[in-house]
């Protein structure tokens, strides 16, 4: 188990700004409005300088003037649990300034924790302002103290030195084996309020995401590791898609966007949430629509099924079928992906979506073998010759196999690609399916002729 470090602040001490400088990647959202980072993220921090691995965690904010919220009382809970649960903590402060959150963020050390602490003074730019620092040292009873600037990037090493020291002397230098292909990686994409935390919950089992009754309340992506039926996954939550129109240039969703554009490409299985109580919106497809851009494998999932049920005219013998003809016309590729109706809230069918997951990660690397797949070609042709087009009414087909895996990539050699009508493509895919599955994954269908590539499907 990696020991955890975790940075307690208040806002407007520019903690997203030190987290992105200590880590050296732009994890934290950035943005000049206080409150900007709602949940608890955790990243797992190789320290190639100091040989040690640990998770660094950059907990919500704690402003003791809004403890009536409920939003602002969920938060203050889990950064407690979440400093049982560290190792050393880092108290981020502004160099000249301690405020009565400071204050309240003291007494609250104090009193529940026998944590190490250390503590680190944000915007001492210069050797003046390092020297007025130091009276923060002084007033209060840590011993480890560091004055930084982020802005500058001056004194994050220092920092970092202290807390490898740290963890290594009280043998907690663990090295972590890195990520190999044995994980799958899973990107949960969705639009505000559709029940996506309440799922993430489900799926770890832990309360790491804020789930409230009110969109928006997710802003940071978090990745997760965990373990189901002895398979590996990496889950990488996404900040929330918004729709474009309404995002501003450099704010907090534009920032939430890229991130999420980003999860898609590094997953390997994008799982859509949907919420079925308001039906498929045009987001929704937006969301499909990138992933398939980035041959990437589909589960969808319509989350809320419990409220689908509960209206009080619903056919609950029928309203499934309905359901999926409805997605079929939204969604013409539906037939090969996995579409599971879920409640998160009340964690019913959440874990079909890790068995859909391990079913399709099977599929994706699965390999037909060219002589069996030479056969299924003959058959097809003999059922249903090749349909030309304007230009040709004589395709042919000759020979083809599956060149590669991830997603599924077959060659077939023709005599002329330009000479096959688009639906013949189309009909080959679905054959494909019929005959050999890949659930769940996208199939790329390439028409070669002479060794050149002149065509692709997908």
């Amino acid at each position: 188990m990696l020991a955890k470090v975790t940075i307690i602040w208040r806002p407007n001490v520019w903690k997203s700004s030190f987290f992105n400088m200590y880590t050296g990647h732009k994890i934290a959202i950035v943005a000049d409005e206080p409150g900007t980072t709602r949940d608890i993220s955790e990243f797992e921090f190789r320290d190639d300088d100091n040989n040690l691995t640990y998770i660094l965690s950059d907990s919500g904010w704690l402003d003791f003037s809004s403890t009536n919220e409920e939003i602002a009382k969920d938060i203050i809970d889990r950064t407690a649990r979440t400093i049982e649960e560290s190792d050393l903590l880092i108290w981020l402060l502004e160099y000249d300034r301690f405020t009565e959150l400071d204050e309240r963020i003291l007494k609250l050390l104090k009193s529940k924790t026998a944590k190490e602490v250390i503590l680190v003074a944000n915007k001492a730019d210069n050797e003046k302002k390092v020297m007025e620092s130091y009276s923060l040292a002084w007033t209060w009873w840590y011993k480890e103290f560091f004055p930084v600037s982020v802005s500058h990037n001056r004194w994050i090493r220092e920092v970092k030195k202290y807390v490898a020291d740290f963890l290594t002397e009280k043998w907690l230098n663990y090295i972590e084996e890195e990520v190999d292909d044995s994980y799958i990686k899973l990107a949960i994409i969705w639009r505000p309020n559709v029940g996506k935390s309440s799922i993430i919950n489900a799926l770890v089992w832990k309360d790491r995401v804020m789930v409230k009754d009110m969109a928006w309340t997710t802003r940071d992506s978090i990745d997760t590791k965990f373990t189901y039926n002895e398979q590996n996954f990496i889950l990488i939550d996404t900040a929330w898609i918004r729709r474009l129109s309404k995002v501003w240039t450099r704010n907090i969703e534009n920032w939430s966007i890229m991130r999420t554009e980003r999860a898609i490409t590094r997953a390997d299985i994008v799982v859509v949430v949907v919420d079925a109580f308001e039906w498929v919106v045009w987001q929704d497809l937006s969301i499909v629509s990138r992933s398939l851009e980035e041959n990437k494998w589909l589960v969808i999932v319509l989350n809320k099924w419990d409220k689908v049920l509960a209206k009080p005219w619903i056919d609950k013998d029928k309203i499934m079928d309905k359901y999926l003809a409805y997605l079929k016309e939204k969604m013409d590729f539906l037939p090969w992906v996995s579409t599971i109706f879920t409640s998160a809230t009340e964690k019913k069918r959440v874990n079909e979506i890790l068995d859909s997951a391990i079913w399709i990660d099977k599929e994706r690397k699965k390999r037909v073998k060219t002589a069996i797949f030479n056969e299924f070609l003959g058959q097809v042709v003999l059922k249903h010759a090749p349909s030309g087009n304007k230009k040709s009414h004589n395709p042919k087909i000759y020979y083809g196999s599956q060149v590669d895996t991830n997603p599924p990539k077959f060659v077939v050699t023709v005599n002329n690609p330009d000479h096959f009508h688009f639906s013949y493509k189309r009909y080959l895919e679905n054959r494909i399916r019929d005959t050999f599955w890949f659930f769940g994954t996208p199939i790329v269908l390439e028409l070669k002729w002479r060794g050149k590539n002149i065509d692709k499907r997908k």
